[in-house]
């Protein structure tokens, strides 16, 4: 087998400047990550959606048209989801207008790897928080289903639920980290006959979360300033081969993981119930 390497940016967040988004900068540091992915060898790269701040439908054309034109210098194929702020004013086809991409959910092949990209609903007000839409969760079984390769699930919002304590705006905010619906989520991933990897950004946080034996990850945001004061200049590499994913997050928040990448679906034994109800000690 050989390697498939995969370049991955999330929430560029192109636009005005906020609190803890550089939003500024984004094109700068954008024009950066395509010139390094044109001068190395990847197969493709991954967009994780919030490519903007959202201001008004007109000036959020414009911003994605900006975002679009350092895509489209890429010399890699180029893949995208979009985030709550690429849809607040816009729709997945003004989007995939934009991009000349599709944005909806699908599963493709890229190099040796089976790639599911999930755009369930996401749109996000103060009062709704996180929900799917009808037929979002069938469709991510559906194409779960449809191999039992090992597969890289993607979607712009993280599917595990995990924690927020410590994060900047979704400590106080969960139900706008996570799905209202993320037990079925995590349901569908369980039942599914493939190995799977999540990879998801909105959360603007580097994390590994492990659930029902399937890890998901998250990358930190390109301008996000939360953490160090300074743009993350966060970007992802995807290297797979020969049973082995390893995950490499370069910027201000370093990160590097191995995760196993087996051939099949392996089945955890049915965890124990309460001590307190058992005599198992």
């Amino acid at each position: 087998m050989t390697t498939t390497r995969i370049a991955v940016i999330a929430d560029i967040h192109h636009g005005q400047d906020t609190l803890t988004k550089r939003g500024s900068v984004a094109l700068p540091l954008l024009e950066r990550f395509v010139a390094e992915v044109n001068a190395g060898s990847f197969d493709a790269v991954i967009d994780l959606g919030d490519r903007i701040s959202d201001e008004a439908p007109e000036r959020d054309r414009l911003l994605e048209s900006d975002v679009a034109m350092c895509f489209a210098k890429l010399a890699a194929t180029h893949h995208h989801v979009s985030g709550n702020h690429d849809v607040a004013f816009l729709g997945l086809a003004d989007n995939e207008a934009i991009f000349d991409r599709p944005s909806g959910s699908r599963s493709l092949i890229i190099g040796d790897v089976r790639c599911v990209f999930w755009q369930p609903d996401v749109s996000l007000t103060r009062t709704r928080g996180l929900r799917l839409s009808a037929g979002d969760l069938d469709v991510l079984v559906q194409l779960l289903a449809q191999d039992d390769r090992p597969t890289l699930l993607v979607s712009h919002v993280p599917l595990s639920g995990h924690s927020q304590t410590g994060n900047y705006y979704f400590e106080a905010n969960p139900g706008r980290a996570a799905y209202a619906e993320t037990d079925a989520i995590r349901a569908a991933i369980v039942d599914a006959p493939c190995p799977i990897v999540a990879l998801a950004g909105h959360v603007h946080w580097n994390t590994l979360t492990t659930v029902d034996g399937t890890s998901h990850l998250s990358l930190q945001s390109l301008t996000e300033t939360f953490i160090s004061g300074d743009p993350a200049e966060a970007a992802g590499i995807l290297d797979i081969e020969d049973g082995v994913l390893r995950w490499t997050v370069t910027g201000r928040e370093p990160l590097s993981v191995t995760l196993p990448w087996p051939g099949t679906k392996s089945r955890w034994r049915a965890p124990l119930t309460s001590f307190a109800a058992s005599a198992v000690a």
